[in-house]
């Protein structure tokens, strides 16, 4: 359940934000239809803003920023909020947006309850890089916004490791050499894959992944981060 505005939300808010606003790290809060409840002043410095006021009380497409004019990015981010409301639980993305923002960064998102432990909104925390290179096992284009918790269980790490690589354009030998298994045994996983989507071809493949958000996951084996604070 979402609850969007009474006395006591309000009061929540005001007691968290009179301490996030001493905070040097961003930090945000959107409520139900995504609309930004709160920001800190290290929200508007991460999107090139200089005020808060440009970005409180408005939709993600209604903020002057570069950050927000990707419309792919968008309605990954609505579709994030959402499904945390729905289940309760935390995400964390990294967000990669070198047109927009000067470096990758990393947003946790959780969701946020009153008193009566009802959700609110979505509380998020973001954090910039020092180190991002996953660029040995990218070759195409990712999406900006991509998911660091598996997406969900229809498929075992190792799986989505493969899935990461093929929907990279790479051949069966080339992700065998990367993840220490033979070309066969790639193909033999590929099959299984193919099987458990219902589909028979690579293009029919990276539609299923994309209509489940499964391209938006990059698996842990290739990413070697470290985080910094601003």
């Amino acid at each position: 359940m979402i609850i969007t505005e009474n006395t006591d939300n309000e009061r929540v808010l005001s007691n968290i934000t009179r301490s996030l606003d001493l905070l040097p790290d961003p930090y945000a809060v959107r409520g139900y239809d995504s609309r930004h409840l709160y920001a800190n002043l290290a929200v508007a410095k991460l999107v090139g803003l200089r005020k808060v006021g440009d970005i409180i009380d408005r939709l993600d497409y209604e903020i002057p920023s570069l950050l927000y004019e990707d419309e792919d990015s968008l309605k990954a981010w609505r579709l994030q909020d959402q499904r945390i409301s729905e289940t309760r639980k935390p995400l964390a993305m990294l967000e990669v947006h070198p047109d927009a923002v000067n470096s990758p960064y990393i947003i946790r998102k959780v969701p946020l309850y009153n008193s009566n432990n009802e959700i609110i909104g979505v509380f998020c925390s973001m954090k910039y890089l020092e180190v991002f290179s996953p660029n040995d096992f990218v070759r195409g284009k990712l999406p900006g916004s991509l998911l660091l918790n598996r997406p969900d269980k229809s498929f075992s790490e190792r799986e989505y490791e493969i899935i990461f690589l093929k929907l990279q354009g790479m051949t069966s030998k080339s992700i065998g050499n990367i993840l220490c298994l033979s070309p066969r045994t790639i193909e033999h996983a590929l099959e299984r894959l193919y099987n458990k989507a219902g589909v028979n071809h690579i293009e029919d493949f990276i539609s299923f992944c994309e209509q489940h958000d499964f391209h938006r996951y990059l698996p842990h084996k290739f990413l070697q981060i470290r985080t910094f604070r601003i």
